[in-house]
């Protein structure tokens, strides 16, 4: 819990790839070596074609996989002599290291072979057991993906199973998951001995992934289910695969020569900075005001205090005043403002905490849509952003 693992989500996402396999079993243990031992008696016995171990290969006192391994095998630690020189040649100079750590780090089990580890000091290892491949590699992730492909997928996977082609992720947004499911029941039980179909929700919008169980299928049949599914959901749909929604928004302010500017309360900044992280952002994107008091909002937005003292900071009438004031300061095309209730303190009954106003102003036409996300504050934001910029990309379908 105090260490998100990362390299297992990396792992599986590399070889959900391939037609033939699919990853069954993910397990975390503790630095222990009766869990680590007991967890191998589960996994061998069941004949896995591959087990992916990654972490435990350091110097240090809690570093036990290379030795829990030794043990379970009975096979002894021997030192592979071109990594030991390989590390004495590239790191003594550095005096960071004494020849102990090179000794350990070089360490493999005498039943294995060694993985080249260019990116760090600890040598990996792959070994046959029966029916099973394991690969052992460090936790740093830069290693450990190194490893995966200059090593492993190359030599053990890459000549024996092929790529799935026959696989997509539909990318949505505005939409829940139980929503999305009921637009595609039909469609979904009508081809489920054919298709897999895996809904994958996050505070950003929902993911649908679909692939084919038969991997011998027919690659229209494939697109032919992929526009059904799409069929019923297109209004929903902004991407596919690792597109990414200010991605495609800039895009779409890039392709109709249109620019931008922002005014931010609640957010504090949050979608100037996702917009400008954007390479040639600087083509649509003009400036922005983080506009968190009032005074800002008045002084500087020009926001008339009378609106403010009748509707609240948190309403329609404020958040419309503020995209049109921050559009006509930056003489842009579109001016886009936000302001809500993020809490955990400041709501009321009238507006509870987790309300937010966002406003476009595009095309002297005013668009405001209200909303209420009971979460979290940094969540909050994250989703108020997403839902701007979900909200601004739907209202450049409708330009021409």
């Amino acid at each position: 819990g105090l260490t998100i693992n990362t390299n297992s989500s990396w792992i599986a996402k590399k070889i959900s790839t391939y037609k033939e396999l699919s990853i069954i079993y993910n397990v975390i243990v503790n630095d222990d070596s009766d869990k680590i031992k007991a967890e191998l008696d589960y996994l061998l016995e069941r004949d896995f074609k591959y087990i992916f171990i990654t972490g435990g290969l350091g110097p240090t006192h809690d570093d036990i996989t290379r030795t829990t391994l030794s043990e379970y095998f009975s096979s002894k630690l021997i030192v592979n002599k071109k990594h030991l020189e390989k590390l004495q040649k590239n790191y003594s100079h550095k005096n960071i290291y004494s020849n102990i750590h090179f000794i350990n780090q070089s360490e493999i089990l005498e039943l294995s072979q060694p993985i080249i580890n260019n990116n760090g000091t600890a040598l990996g290892m792959s070994i046959n057991m029966r029916e099973t491949t394991l690969f052992i590699m460090p936790g740093v992730p830069k290693e450990m993906h190194a490893m995966m492909q200059h090593y492993i997928l190359p030599d053990f996977i890459n000549n024996i199973y092929t790529k799935n082609k026959t696989c997509i992720t539909i990318l949505t947004s505005g939409i829940y998951e139980t929503s999305l499911f009921n637009k595609l029941r039909d469609v979904i039980e009508e081809n489920k001995l054919i298709f897999k179909v895996a809904f994958l929700p996050s505070f950003e919008g929902v993911k649908i992934r679909i692939s084919s169980i038969d991997t011998n299928i027919n690659i229209n049949t494939f697109y032919d289910f992929q526009k059904k599914i799409e069929g019923q959901i297109s209004k929903y749909i902004f991407g596919y695969d690792k597109d990414r929604m200010e991605d495609v928004v800039a895009q779409m302010l890039l392709d109709n020569n249109l620019t931008l500017s922002v005014a931010e309360s609640c957010t504090g900044g949050r979608l100037s900075e996702i917009l400008t992280s954007i390479p040639g952002s600087s083509r649509f994107y003009k400036g922005g005001i983080v506009a968190y008091s009032n005074k800002i909002k008045i002084n500087i937005l020009d926001v008339k205090k009378r609106v403010i003292d009748v509707n609240g900071a948190v309403s329609k009438e404020v958040a419309n005043a503020m995209s049109m004031a921050v559009q006509n300061k930056f003489k842009t095309d579109i001016g886009i403002s936000i302001t809500g209730i993020s809490g955990p303190s400041g709501g009321s009954k009238e507006k509870p905490t987790g309300l937010v106003y966002i406003s476009i102003y595009m095309q002297k036409k005013k668009l405001c849509e209200k909303f209420i996300f009971k979460t979290e504050r940094n969540i909050h934001r994250e989703l108020t952003v997403s839902c701007s910029l979900n909200l601004l990309r739907k209202s450049l379908l409708k330009i021409n």
